[in-house]
């Protein structure tokens, strides 16, 4: 895997496109691996580079959603246990968008959620809409630091950690009452 993201690295945007595209289908990698190193390279054009990723990551969900859409349910019911399947469904009919949008801040690989997602066949227009907004909350404020501050941002991240972490929770605070003004 480390060859790969060296591969992408080396293409600079182009690796950038490629793999914020893959990512929603098949690319098991945080994306952060690809594109600060990118950034740093060029760090004027980080935030550039941070648009274009996330509008390649958009497209790539969407096709990713309608991949598993059609192609999904018959893999998830050979390798998913029924009760699991059972869970995560009802977690998507209780909060489709929140789940679809907290997905930019977990472990658990982007892709995972968007697969789910199409098979579970979610509301496109939530899907599109979280997506959106979860990959523009992920990864434009990395293009935005690096553009402002350069690689002086990486030395004082530290420092701000639990400043984002506190910004990304009321976020997710606003976004959940938002979804249950706008979707209920």
């Amino acid at each position: 895997m480390e060859h790969l993201v060296s591969i992408l690295v080396d293409f600079g945007l182009v690796g950038i496109t490629i793999a914020a595209f893959s990512e929603a289908v098949f690319l098991p990698v945080p994306m952060e691996l690809i594109s600060i190193p990118v950034y740093l390279v060029n760090p004027t054009k980080a935030f550039f580079y941070s648009v274009i990723l996330i509008v390649f990551s958009v497209l790539g969900s969407i096709t990713g959603y309608h991949l598993s859409r059609f192609l999904g349910k018959p893999l998830m019911h050979k390798f998913v246990a029924e009760e699991s399947i059972h869970k995560l469904k009802t977690l998507y009919d209780k909060n489709a968008l929140l789940t679809i949008l907290t997905s930019a801040f977990t472990p658990i690989p982007y892709e995972a959620y968007v697969l789910s997602a199409g098979i579970f066949e979610i509301a496109f227009k939530k899907f599109l809409i979280a997506t959106i907004i979860g990959r523009s909350i992920r990864h434009l404020p990395q293009g935005i630091l690096i553009w402002l501050y350069g690689d002086t941002i990486l030395s004082n991240l530290k420092a701000y950690t639990l400043a984002v972490v506190l910004l990304v929770f009321v976020i997710v605070v606003a976004f959940k009452y938002l979804q249950k003004k706008i979707f209920t």
